[in-house]
């Protein structure tokens, strides 16, 4: 039970808190729209800063073998040399819009009919509201944009862009795609709805010159389904981002791209390395970067049931698949009981989810033969990262105590896509770490890196693993 409640501690309190700030925040804008001048808001912002001060602090000492066990470079600007030419065809320049609180909440409703246009062109832009917290000297907007659904059909899809506040160097700010951990289903848990944009290290990315747009994922935002966990959508959504981003007025950016992601984050980037060659030909995808991935789901899932902890994830799975997939009843996957509640999801994010579902034992979760069924097996294993080749060079990050995703699923991701695509992959293992920490204890190595991908610099052909100590020292090489 300790465990259970520590896991659940860590996984959802900064979700849940960044939803209840936010709604007491929204409603005071609804108080103060219409004065000439708004809440401080450095001085919540401060307050807020302190709150999360545990969640975003990082070690200092990170031991030389990182670095040089990954090909990668100190942090900083990077070269350009290592830049690519942004292609001549740049979409015309999309008006910004001002914030108001009426304004965000029209945002969100994508033109009906939507016009036709390529993936990743942008629909419109907005100035982020100003009680978002942002690092000192950035600028920031909220972006909706065109992606592409599973059926291949086109969709409006919302993220952030976040940019550093002077000028661009020679060539171009490089480009960060982001995508995040879990938030829930509904439209309100998108994060650029939040105050709190849900972007580890957004101040070190910033300050070594990049450019950060992060990806709300499709259904998130705008109306309609979220497919939760289909990895072909998340990976529509994280390469459009980073083709979003050229739309963005004044703000000039190189087409080199490294996507990061954590968690469902993870699983999204992931894809979106597999998907470049064919989706989106023209992005120089320079590497991906997945800490703690959601992988080899199958598997994974089928853990996840015999701990009614991360009951709020099968459930996620239940109702976003039954709405992706034709011919997968949700009644296939839950319990008459679970399904029966299965409207929470429509109107609460993950902790809400959670709290409606925590109490259900796999016995009372799950539906009669949902382990047997064939569809459903099919799809878990299309959803898993691994299935072709990776575009780009990977950095996969993962805790030794991760009791979200266990680090033996994430050892047979590595090696299934080493043996069956010869994936440049470098796997690091933190020991001691756990799912929400492992971010904290990785920033430097995950900032070295994408600073040296940026920069051009080459990885070493093959895969390569490393066990990193509870201190950052270097701990014994993985084999």
């Amino acid at each position: 039970v300790e465990i259970e409640q520590e896991i659940l501690t860590e996984r959802f309190a900064r979700v849940e808190r960044v939803a209840l700030d936010d709604v007491a925040e929204r409603r005071q804008r609804r108080r103060v729209q219409s004065q000439p001048t708004r809440l401080a808001a450095p001085a919540r912002r401060s307050v807020r800063a302190v709150a999360l001060a545990p969640l975003v602090a990082v070690p200092l000492f990170v031991a030389p073998i990182d670095v040089a066990l990954l090909g990668a470079g100190p942090l900083g600007p990077p070269a350009a040399a290592g830049a690519v030419a942004v292609p001549a065809s740049v979409p015309a320049p999309v008006p910004v819009l001002p914030w108001s609180y009426p304004g965000e909440l029209a945002f969100y409703q994508p033109p009906d009919p939507l016009p036709a246009a390529p993936p990743g062109t942008l629909i419109r832009l907005q100035h982020l509201a100003p009680d978002v917290a942002l690092p000192p000297h950035s600028v920031g907007w909220r972006i909706l944009y065109h992606s592409t659904t599973l059926a291949g059909v086109d969709v409006a899809v919302s993220g952030v862009v976040v940019a550093p506040a002077g000028p661009a160097p020679p060539g171009g700010f490089p480009v960060v795609t982001y995508a995040h951990a879990t938030t829930g289903l509904a439209d309100q848990c998108a994060p650029s709805r939040f105050t709190d944009l849900l972007i580890p290290s957004l101040g070190a990315l910033l300050g070594a010159g990049d450019v950060v747009v992060a990806t709300d994922y499709e259904g998130l935002g705008p109306p309609g389904p979220h497919p939760f966990g289909v990895g072909l959508s998340e990976g529509h959504d994280v390469l459009d981002a980073a083709r979003a981003v050229r739309g963005v007025p004044g703000l000039r950016t190189a087409n080199n791209v490294v996507a990061l992601g954590y968690s469902q984050g993870g699983q999204a980037v992931l894809f979106a390395g597999q998907l470049t060659p064919a989706y989106a030909p023209e992005l120089h995808l320079a590497g991906v970067a997945a800490e703690a991935p959601a992988v080899e789901l199958g598997p994974l899932l089928a853990y996840t049931t015999t701990t009614p902890a991360f009951n709020s994830l099968f459930v996620s799975i239940a109702v976003a698949w039954s709405a992706t997939y034709p011919g997968l009843p949700l009644t296939a996957l839950l319990s008459p009981t679970a399904a029966a509640r299965a409207g929470v999801a429509a109107t609460q994010c993950e902790f809400g989810i959670q709290d409606a579902y925590g109490g259900l034992r796999a016995g009372s979760l799950l539906a009669a033969g949902e382990s047997h069924d064939p569809e459903f097996a099919q799809l878990l294993a299309a959803n898993s990262p691994g299935g072709q080749p990776m575009a780009a060079p990977a950095l996969v990050v993962n805790g030794s105590a991760d009791v979200v995703v266990p680090p033996r699923f994430t050892a047979a991701y590595v090696a299934r896509a080493c043996r069956s695509h010869q994936d440049r992959i470098s796997a690091v293992t933190f020991t001691g770490a756990g799912h929400g920490s492992v971010t904290r204890r990785a920033a430097p190595m995950v900032q070295g890196w994408i600073a040296a991908r940026l920069a051009g610099r080459p990885v070493p052909a093959g895969c390569r693993r490393a066990v990193i100590g509870a201190r950052g020292t270097p701990g014994r090489a993985a084999p």
